[in-house]
């Protein structure tokens, strides 16, 4: 029954539910059939316990994470693995999705990640993550809030603190230079969801009690699709879409 709620609430909560869903809806348009024989065609790297195939139903993957989640998703074999070192072999998988890592990782570890990301696919990488002044602006002023009511401060956000947000730009070179590196090039693509307006209003109700945030979390997540995507000002998340392609295709 737990895992049931806990399933529902993360597909259906707000803080879940923007950063999944759009992207989502973008690795379905560069997700190939699925293959005349049984295997994964997505690599989803920094999985955790529901993941992005939580939102990509009848899609056969691989997970890896640093650690061994709790439950594992129908269709998801678990492995571990770091996002600097991914265990697989070069172009190993169609389409290769990183959601929300990037930002836990130090800036001189990233170029290195990204790098791996590129390698092992070969056909998409897909990368989303909190980004720039205003992700830093939303969560100083939740730690904010919640040392003024004297509320722990989610390790989360002091993780995010300890590194420089990751801004579009940066990630969008290095993924060209990977790219290059393997002989291909890359068609990106920047789109950006969860609008920090509404970020913040979850925020404020997280530092105010559990019970708020959750109804507050649960009302907004089925308002979702109702609101307008934000701009890379008025985002708190970035969305990298990046399709590759052999470099003399493009010639």
């Amino acid at each position: 029954m737990r895992q049931a709620l806990e399933r529902t609430f993360y597909r259906y909560g707000w803080d879940t539910r923007c950063r999944n869903l759009a992207p989502a809806r973008l690795l379905r348009s560069v997700l190939p059939g699925r293959p005349s024989q049984d295997g994964p065609i997505l690599l989803d790297v920094g999985c955790g316990k529901f993941g992005i195939v939580t939102f990509l139903r009848g899609v056969p993957a691989i997970g890896i994470d640093k650690q061994v989640p709790p439950e594992i998703v129908e269709g998801v074999t678990f492995q571990l693995g770091d996002v600097t070192a991914i265990p697989f072999l070069d172009r190993s998988f169609p389409v290769v999705s990183c959601i929300d890592v990037l930002e836990h990782i130090p800036p001189d570890a990233r170029d290195l990640a990204i790098n791996e990301l590129v390698r092992v696919a070969s056909s998409a990488v897909l990368i989303a993550c909190p980004h720039g002044k205003t992700a830093e602006e939303c969560d100083k002023e939740f730690r904010n809030a919640c040392e003024s009511r004297a509320r722990a401060i989610p390790a989360w956000v002091l993780e995010h603190e300890k590194h420089r947000y990751p801004v579009t730009s940066t990630v969008i070179a290095q993924i060209h230079r990977a790219a290059a590196e393997t002989g291909r090039t890359a068609r990106i693509t920047a789109s950006y969801c969860e609008p920090a307006s509404v970020c913040r209003l979850i925020r404020a109700a997280a530092a105010r009690s559990g019970l708020l945030y959750a109804a507050v979390n649960l009302l907004m997540g089925t308002l979702l699709d109702l609101l307008p995507s934000p701009d890379a000002g008025s985002s708190y998340r970035m969305i990298v879409l990046a399709e590759l392609s052999p470099r003399s295709q493009e010639l």
